[in-house]
């Protein structure tokens, strides 16, 4: 009988699974000095505030520019919602569901050039609700090779980037992290189709993109995170 190879997908899913019998082993103690930061920081970069665009009720009869359209996206998408104090300082929870509240998905905007927004790549901090602009360069050619040039890259002049930081999610959930990511980016990106319908943007998700190449573009550190959106 011919033996069926497992793909590597599938090695990790057996290997991660939970078992009735072996979970109680699993349970351990966190290492609170080891806690991960949830908030991503640039030393350098240009600061867009969004906060000055927020509108308590979106009028639907109402055109709305551009800044008053990309605040409402990021708060009702991975916005600050809330902030818990706990014995470690304050925790802050987002618009979208997190295992653990964790939060290791990171959100980047690359812009090809409005009025608001000049031609270059973005970090949604939202900690303080703002784009962080931390490379000034047109890379939407780049960015349209890695995605195989697909259609919706023609005409658009932003796109979203999502990746997360691994250690974020691991330093609870160790080897079973990954799952719990993939599940986070899928809420994020739920939260922002959803969003996207106010505030009148069609979202277009590409499945199918270079791992690499974006990650180079937005000069990320692959050993501690990566693009998966």
């Amino acid at each position: 009988m011919t033996e069926v190879q497992q793909s590597i997908a599938q090695h990790y899913h057996e290997r991660t699974k939970y078992d009735p019998e072996t979970i109680a082993t699993k349970n351990r103690q966190l290492d609170w000095e080891k806690q991960p930061i949830l908030f991503k920081e640039y030393k350098v970069g240009t600061t867009i505030d969004l906060k000055p665009y927020l509108q308590e009720q979106i009028n639907q009869e109402k055109d709305l520019g551009e800044g008053e359209r990309l605040s409402n996206l990021f708060l009702c998408s991975y916005g600050l919602t809330g902030k818990v104090p706990t014995m470690m300082g304050n925790h802050y929870l987002r618009a979208a569901p997190s295992a653990g509240g964790l939060y290791p998905a990171e959100v980047y905007l690359i812009s090809r050039g409005t009025p608001l927004l000049p031609a270059g790549l973005y970090n949604y901090q939202a900690k303080t609700h703002s784009l962080l602009r931390f490379w000034d360069n047109r890379i939407w050619p780049e960015l349209q090779d890695a995605c195989f040039w697909h259609p919706a890259l023609e005409s658009t002049k932003l796109a979203i980037a999502i990746t997360t930081i691994f250690y974020r999610s691991a330093w609870r959930y160790e080897d079973r992290a990954y799952r719990r990511i993939f599940l986070d980016t899928g809420h994020l990106l739920g939260n922002i189709e959803l969003a996207s319908a106010f505030t009148n943007y069609r979202p277009h998700l590409i499945g199918g993109f270079t791992d690499e190449a974006v990650n180079q573009i937005l000069y990320l550190d692959t050993q501690e995170e990566q693009a998966i959106a």
